[in-house]
């Protein structure tokens, strides 16, 4: 029993050692998905770079060499030992500077200007010098003298010897220029590997965001109620057509049928039996999630059951349902409800959705101060008289891990919904979220998994525009570059028991 319960053990940590290697090789394939052209650009920029820098710092190096046979005394060849020593004591001549002082007081200069070399041939009775200089005709003249030279100095070590010239290459030209610049791309582009590689695994190890629900539901703690597909962003003229909820006759088929799904499962999680209505918060991390996306979409799918709903726009420091319902009139919020500049009756509007009893409640003018009554006793009453008039109040609040607006009104509502967007927000910071919610003993009905991109459905063309970035912190940003969510109006059309609009 003991060696079996050690084998499934060690089954399961394989398992979960296979499951992390997957899970960080997905990190990296997402995160080259989105730094490739960043990456491009840094290899094209590096190769660029080191090609000018060699171009522009690159000094000529001209090349003059002789191919020369030993040969003994009276004109004799030398055998290839000979050949092979004079070629291996010459690095010790060099260094002596006997051979150094010989050549530049032949050529009048105080020292060599160049560099000389002497390498034998093997298993022959030759050897070839070669000099290197910033001038050729310098070069040259510094080969000819070491033809001349060499003998004399070294007689000393193997006696009386000679030259025989084979070959030389004349006054030389510079032919390492190019070999120099092919090799100044070959660097610079390795660099930029590099360096694309440093900043990959940077991406990955910092960024620390999640991008599937199976690495989600294993960090957290809260039901999955569905998942939203990513669908890619896809401007029309007409702005109707530009709406990513059920009420556009264009919308993909498959985030419908996710709307629905999260529906069925967000009236059975909250399906008790109550005197008044069920008032639930959608809410995230941080802005640029697309909570209000689900929150209006939510309430529609709602209605659409035969339910009376009110969508209310509580996020007062950057409303948006306004903007996402295509609504441009202007309409008091719950900041001047709670003031009591007007009642709750006459900031409530009819939502123009046929066969449905929806009222929404717009956001009004943005107004950070207004979000210090979101936990007041005239909140808790604002709420009770929405309770009377509908069967679900959705509240369309301000990112939890980033304001305490949304842990203001958990006191008030009976159950939360928590929006995650995939390969946008850390984990950590989603974490965060959920415990200032947990922390005000409200019930999270669960999670919706927003832009899956592992159920892709591109045909139709949508985005869901989340935006990228919330600066202006007084506001928390203009995070809400979501696409307008336009009104359909009555032109020959109706819709279906799903909201989808279809020719009569």
């Amino acid at each position: 029993m003991s060696e079996n319960r050690e084998v499934t053990e060690n089954e399961k940590t394989n398992e979960i050692e296979k499951i992390d290697i997957m899970n960080l090789m997905a990190d990296f394939l997402n995160a080259l998905r989105k730094l490739w052209p960043v990456m491009l650009i840094l290899l094209v920029v590096c190769t660029v770079r080191s090609y000018f820098a060699t171009s522009f710092s690159y000094t000529p190096q001209y090349v003059a060499s002789a191919t020369v046979s030993v040969a003994g005394p009276g004109g004799s060849y030398s055998n290839i030992q000979s050949a092979q020593e004079m070629a291996e004591i010459f690095p010790y001549i060099l260094t002596s500077g006997v051979l150094q002082d010989v050549v530049a007081n032949d050529l009048g200069t105080d020292t060599v200007p160049g560099t000389i070399d002497v390498q034998a041939e093997s298993g022959m009775n030759m050897m070839t010098i070669s000099v290197s200089s910033d001038d050729p005709q310098m070069a040259y003249n510094i080969l000819t003298s070491v033809l001349e030279n060499y003998p004399e100095v070294a007689e000393y070590i193997f006696g009386e010897t000679h030259l025989q010239i084979l070959d030389e290459t004349g006054i030389p030209s510079d032919t390492q220029k190019e070999v120099v610049i092919r090799g100044s791309y070959r660097r610079g582009f390795l660099q930029g590997a590099i360096i694309d590689a440093v900043i990959l695994c940077l991406y990955v190890f910092m960024k620390q965001t999640v991008h599937s629900k199976e690495k989600l539901n294993k960090r957290i703690n809260i039901k999955d109620l569905g998942s939203l597909p990513y669908v890619r962003q896809k401007k029309r003229k007409k702005s109707a057509y530009n709406s990513l909820n059920i009420l556009n006759e264009r919308i993909s088929p498959a985030y419908e049928e996710a709307i629905r799904r999260i529906r069925v499962r967000v009236m059975r999680e909250s399906d008790e039996e109550k005197e008044n209505g069920t008032v639930i918060m959608v809410t995230s991390s941080i802005p640029g999630e697309g909570k209000t996306t689900v929150a209006v979409n939510l309430a529609i799918a709602i209605a659409k059951q035969g339910k009376s709903v009110i969508l209310a726009d509580f996020d007062t420091r950057n409303p948006s349902v306004a903007e996402i319902m295509n609504e441009t009139k202007k309409h008091p919020g719950i900041g001047a409800v709670l003031r009591d500049k007007v009642t709750l009756t006459q900031s409530l509007c009819v939502a123009d959705i046929p066969d449905t009893d929806m009222l929404i409640l717009y956001g009004g003018k943005p107004n950070s101060e207004d979000a210090a009554l979101l936990g007041s006793r005239r909140m808790e009453n604002v709420l009770n008289a929405m309770r009377k008039r509908a069967d679900y109040i959705i509240l369309d609040t301000a990112p939890a891990e980033l304001l305490a607006d949304a842990s203001l009104l958990a006191k008030y509502v009976d159950a939360a919904l928590y929006v995650v967007r995939s390969d946008y927000t850390k984990l950590g910071k989603i974490r965060n979220g959920i415990e200032a919610l947990t922390s005000r003993d409200v019930e999270i009905l669960g999670y919706v998994f927003n832009g899956d991109t592992s159920h892709k459905d591109g045909r139709y063309g949508y985005g869901y525009g989340y935006g990228y970035g919330y600066s202006r912190y007084s506001r928390y940003g203009r995070y809400s570059s979501y696409s307008r969510y336009g009104k359909l109006k009555n032109t020959g059309k109706r819709q279906d028991e799903y909201g989808r609009v279809i020719k009569e």
